[in-house]
């Protein structure tokens, strides 16, 4: 029998060792503050917000992997798995307070409400009020005092974020939805895809489809999206990272752009570019409009794996578009912009802001940070059979489309969607005058995540 050399194991994260680091860390942490002028958080509803830089974002995922490698470690695998088997329950108990509108009714003072008092309000019966209070508050979601249940700085914000949007949707369809995942496995094991995913098991129809035929939860969506960009940096990534400046005179195609908010968004920003926004939707297309802009910013219907009608752009700008296409859908689509980009002597750009997955968690990227991109990878799978993409993902969707497209430029972004630019090889090749990375908030990749 032949032997296999076993990978070498890690045996520095001891008890001992993950305490000294967590000590470490924390001193950087209160450090940070201090040095900028930020007040230490606490669990009332009246705790300040932490900061978003590059700089504290760092420290929180470094401090994240330390943490919780000492809580695995303390509890071991037993009590972390049993803790994690269970956590439908919390997720169920935010799913009711969020429908019930828990967060709005229980008023803003040191006083609160019971759990009796809660239950007139919210219209349902005081036992199962109490029970999930109750739960909610062991994670500190409300704090009970005296009978009485206040608000934390969680519960605060959820009353008070557009952040309640993304909470909305993630604990009531996309929950359900995610119980399907194994029923959808069992029935297509080797292919998924938009009518092929745990969302099409659960609903019996698509995610957009679903949308279109609620339009209740389709404005709580709305919410959710606008709920998004506090989280996710990739208008920032878009803006920053790109050489909007040194374009003249330029048309950019916005793909897929939706309402095209984003684009007049940087319309405002650059005067010298001209934007096209391209949807299937004639609803999102007619929904938003800018006076400012409107000499600039012109829309048009369009199916993105249909031929691309316009063939004099500068830049063609993909934005958030691929992650919720499986492969083949992923190919249709550049496939279709392929000839827009070819016999050209201005060198168009195909620019995607889309995500950049780390192939894993090593050197500078923490398991925090690779956790939260893979999260949104099942997210997309479970919704839309499609899938977050590594840096090798990508470089083999180009290459099966057409062997001449290749990254001439990539960032990668800890915070969402990163930035690819694509060029056709056979063009004279330039360049770019993209931007210096702002602030640190993204990191350019030159070699594979």
């Amino acid at each position: 029998m032949s032997s296999t050399t076993s990978p070498v194991r890690q045996s520095s994260f001891s008890i001992t060792t993950l305490a000294d680091q967590t000590f470490k860390l924390l001193a950087s942490i209160i450090s940070y503050l201090n040095a900028n002028g930020h007040a230490q958080p606490h669990f009332t509803a009246a705790s300040a917000e932490l900061p978003e830089t590059s700089e504290y974002e760092a420290l929180r995922n470094q401090f994240n992997d330390t943490v919780l490698d000492l809580h695995r470690l303390v509890n071991g695998p037993k009590n972390i798995l049993r803790t994690q088997g269970y956590s439908f329950g919390d997720h169920a108990a935010i799913q009711i307070a969020l429908s019930r509108k828990y967060f709005e009714l229980v008023p803003v003072d040191v006083v609160g409400l019971t759990a009796a008092e809660l239950a007139k309000k919210a219209g349902m019966d005081e036992d199962r009020t109490s029970r999930i209070l109750k739960v909610l508050a062991t994670q500190r979601i409300f704090e009970e005092v005296h009978r009485s249940f206040r608000h934390t700085a969680a519960s605060n914000f959820l009353r008070t974020s557009l952040f309640t949007g993304m909470s909305d949707v993630s604990y009531h369809e996309l929950f359900k939805a995610a119980s399907e995942m194994n029923t959808h496995i069992d029935a297509s094991p080797y292919s998924t895809g938009l009518e092929n995913c745990a969302f099409y098991n659960k609903y019996g129809t698509t995610f957009y489809g679903y949308l279109e035929a609620n339009p209740e939860r389709a404005a709580v969506f709305s919410k959710a999206m606008s709920g998004w960009s506090l989280v996710d940096d990739s208008l920032k990534v878009l803006r920053n990272n790109f050489g909007w400046s040194s374009l003249e005179n330029t048309k950019v195609v916005d793909i897929g752009g939706g309402n095209g908010h984003i684009r007049i968004d940087l319309a405002q920003h650059y005067p010298a570019l001209q934007f096209t926004v391209q949807d299937i939707s004639n609803h999102q297309l007619s929904s938003a409009q800018s006076a400012e802009v409107q000499d600039r910013v012109t829309f048009q219907q369009y199916d993105y794996t249909m031929p691309q009608p316009i063939r004099d752009a500068g830049v063609y700008l993909f934005r958030i578009a691929f992650h919720n296409n499986n492969d083949e859908e992923a190919m249709r689509m550049l496939r279709a912009v392929v000839p827009a980009l070819e016999n050209r002597h201005d060198d168009p750009i195909l620019l995607i802001n889309d995500g950049i997955v780390p192939e894993r968690a090593e050197g500078t990227i923490t398991r925090s940070e690779e956790h939260q991109h893979r999260q949104l990878d099942m997210v997309m799978l479970l919704n839309f059979g499609g899938k977050e993409r590594m840096e090798r993902d990508w470089r083999a969707l180009f290459e099966k489309v057409d062997k001449r497209l290749e990254i001439s430029r990539m960032c990668y972004s800890p915070r969402g969607a990163g930035l690819l630019e694509i060029r056709l090889r056979q063009q004279a090749s330039r360049v770019s005058k993209s931007s210096e990375l702002d602030d640190g908030q993204t990191r350019h990749q030159e070699s594979k995540l």
